[in-house]
């Protein structure tokens, strides 16, 4: 019984945090992360886990607790143009992103690791997919609800489709497109939390996509970046 009540109240919690989110057009980013939080114990996030720990790269990462170093932007810039370090950096310098806004938690379980390696590495999604951050993101979120099942992200997709249909029915063949479009990249692409981006910075951003088989990155739609950062063509 005492269960129930706790998917209860998680689920009133998480609808509480989806909706102020989606009416704020997705400003009010704690939102994102109290959702993360609210779903630390459930059984949706110890399937994820289950499903990171089928991925052997993935689960090799888990075991060691990976995160990386904290990331240095203007390091990154001194990367040649055309490399996945130098394309991240230029996009989060622009839009005066800071690499490590999110909310930080202590790692004391695979599901913390799970929830922190995507808080650090979402951006990075934005960049290769050419989901862009400041239009993409359901993109993105469908990527991940797809290829882990992770939480979050299956319920903003959802709730999503639900608020679009409700309120904004004119935004619902963008959004529906936009989700489509990612759940089919995930399909196709290597698992994107199986990858240790901190030792790739160096490589071109095209040979990243050969290897994970992105083989259609989104640059000519209107949440694309490509158009508002001139100089990364080459990268795109």
């Amino acid at each position: 019984m005492l269960n129930k009540f706790e998917d209860l109240f998680r689920t009133v919690r998480n609808l509480h945090s989806v909706t102020d989110l989606l009416k704020s057009m997705g400003e009010k980013t704690e939102n994102v992360f109290d959702i993360e939080d609210n779903f630390r114990g459930s059984a949706q996030m110890k399937a994820c886990v289950e499903r990171v720990k089928s991925i052997p790269e993935a689960h090799a990462l888990m075991e060691a607790r990976y995160l990386g170093p904290e990331i240095d932007l203007e390091t990154l810039l001194k990367l040649p143009l055309g490399t996945l370090g130098h394309t991240y950096a230029t996009v989060m310098k622009t839009l005066d992103f800071d690499p490590n806004f999110f909310r930080q938690r202590e790692i004391e379980t695979d599901e913390d690791w799970v929830t922190m390696r995507l808080r650090k590495t979402h951006d990075i999604f934005h960049v290769l997919t050419g989901f862009g951050p400041t239009g993409g993101e359901l993109g993105v979120l469908s990527i991940q609800a797809v290829q882990i099942g992770y939480p979050m992200c299956v319920m903003m997709q959802v709730a999503s489709f639900g608020l679009a249909l409700k309120r904004q029915p004119e935004k619902l063949s963008y959004i529906t497109q936009q989700a489509a479009r990612g759940m089919a990249m995930a399909l196709e692409m290597q698992p994107l939390i199986a990858q240790c981006w901190e030792d790739g910075w160096d490589k071109p951003m095209q040979q990243w996509r050969t290897e994970l088989n992105i083989t259609d990155p989104v640059i000519d739609e209107p949440y694309s970046l490509k158009n508002r950062l001139p100089g990364l063509e080459l990268a795109w």
